[in-house]
C-alpha cells in the first residue's frame, strides 16, 4: 500500500526528524523564557504580602512562577488567539477558579506544544500517520481535561471546607471581632485552598473594595452553589441586621447535612458511573488495538461509504448513551 511504503521510506523518517528538532527547539525556547516572568511574579507577591501582612500574596496558595516557563512573546500570541476566538475571558476565569497560575495565552501555548509532542511521539512509536494524529488530538485535549478535573476537585474541596469556614466566622463574631477581623481569622486558621481565597478577600477589602462585592466575587470565582447561598445569606444579614453568628451556624449545619446526603448518593451511584466510563472508553480502546494489530481490517470503516456511515451512527449512539448514563447517575442534592 502507498501508506505503508511511505511510512517505511526515508522521507517519512526525515519528516519525523524534522518534527523532533522543531519540538526540541520550541521546548528549549519555552524553558529558557523564565527570568522576566519570575521577576514580575516576585515583585507582585512582595507588594501583596506587604498589604495582607502575610507571606503569601493573597491570590493563590501555589507557586506563582509555575507558569513562568513560557516566554512573554509566546503567551501574548496565545492570548491574542484566545481573544480572537472568543474564549479568552472564560478560560481566564476557569484558570483562576482552578487555582492554576497560568494565563489563557500560556494555556493555549501549552496545548499546542502538547499536541505537537503527541504527534511526534505517536507517529514515531506507532508508525502510523492516523494514529499519530489521534495521539496528537488526545495530547492537545489533555490540558483542558486536566483543567476540568482541577476545577471540579478544587470546587469539591472548597465546598467541604465551607461549613468549617462559617463556624470559624461565627466563633470570631461571638468573640467580639469585626466582620473583617473574622475574615482575617478564617484566612489564618483554615487550610488550603480556602485560605488563599479568603486572603484575597481580605486584601481586596483592605484595598478599598466593599465587603459585599468581595464576597460576591469570591462566590463567582469558586463557582459553587453552596458558596453562593452562604454569601447571599451573609450579605442579606449584614444589610438588614440581626444575629449574624446564629445565621452562620444554621447555614453551616444545613451544609453539613447536604454534604452527608451528597456522599451517600455518590456511594449509591458509583457502579453506574464506573459503567459509563467503561462503556464510553471501550470503543476507542478496541479501535486503537485493531489499528495496531490489523489496520487493513478496520481501515474499511474509513475507506468505504458504508464504513463512514457506520462510524457516524456509532458516534451519535455513543454520545447519546454516555449522556443518558450521566443523567441517570447525576442526582442533584
Amino acid at each position: 500500500m502507498i501508506a505503508s511504503s511511505f511510512l517505511s521510506s526515508s522521507a517519512f523518517q526525515a519528516v519525523i526528524a524534522g518534527l523532533v528538532l522543531v519540538t526540541a527547539f520550541v521546548v528549549g525556547w519555552l524553558l529558557f523564557g523564565t527570568a522576566m516572568r519570575a521577576k514580575q511574579d516576585k515583585v507582585m507577591a512582595a507588594r501583596m504580602a506587604s498589604i495582607t501582612g502575610t507571606q503569601q500574596a493573597g491570590v493563590s496558595g501555589t507557586d506563582k512562577t509555575a507558569g513562568g516557563w513560557i516566554p512573554e512573546s509566546a503567551s501574548s500570541f496565545g492570548a491574542r488567539f484566545a481573544r480572537s476566538s472568543g474564549f479568552s475571558d472564560r478560560l481566564d476565569r476557569e484558570l483562576e477558579a482552578a487555582g492554576v497560575t497560568m494565563r489563557s495565552g500560556e494555556f493555549v501555548v501549552t496545548s499546542v506544544v502538547a499536541s505537537v509532542i503527541g504527534a511526534v511521539v505517536g507517529a514515531a512509536v506507532l508508525q502510523s500517520l492516523i494514529l499519530g494524529l489521534v495521539v496528537a488530538g488526545v495530547a492537545g485535549v489533555a490540558p483542558t481535561v486536566i483543567l476540568r478535573m482541577a476545577l471540579k476537585r478544587r470546587e469539591e474541596k472548597l465546598r467541604e471546607q465551607l461549613p468549617d469556614v462559617l463556624t470559624i466566622l461565627a466563633s470570631s463574631l461571638r468573640a467580639g471581632h469585626s466582620f473583617l477581623q473574622a475574615l482575617d481569622t478564617v484566612a489564618k486558621e483554615i487550610a488550603q485552598p480556602a485560605a488563599s481565597e479568603f486572603q484575597r478577600v481580605v486584601a481586596e477589602v483592605r484595598l478599598g473594595r466593599p465587603v459585599d462585592d468581595a464576597l460576591s466575587a469570591l462566590a463567582e470565582r469558586v463557582g459553587s452553589t453552596d458558596f453562593r447561598w452562604a454569601v447571599m445569606a451573609v450579605n442579606i444579614q449584614r444589610e438588614v441586621g440581626g444575629n449574624l453568628a446564629e445565621i452562620l451556624d444554621t447555614v453551616a449545619d444545613t451544609l453539613r447535612e447536604r454534604a452527608t446526603m451528597r456522599r451517600q448518593v455518590r456511594v449509591l451511584t458509583a457502579e453506574g458511573r464506573l459503567s459509563a466510563w467503561v462503556l464510553g472508553l471501550m470503543p476507542f480502546a478496541i479501535g486503537l488495538y485493531m489499528f495496531a494489530v490489523n489496520p487493513e481490517y478496520i481501515g474499511l470503516l474509513f475507506s468505504t461509504r458504508l464504513g463512514l456511515i457506520m462510524l457516524i451512527v456509532a458516534a451519535c449512539l455513543l454520545i447519546v448513551g454516555v449522556y443518558w448514563m450521566k443523567k441517570v447517575v447525576d442526582i442533584d442534592v
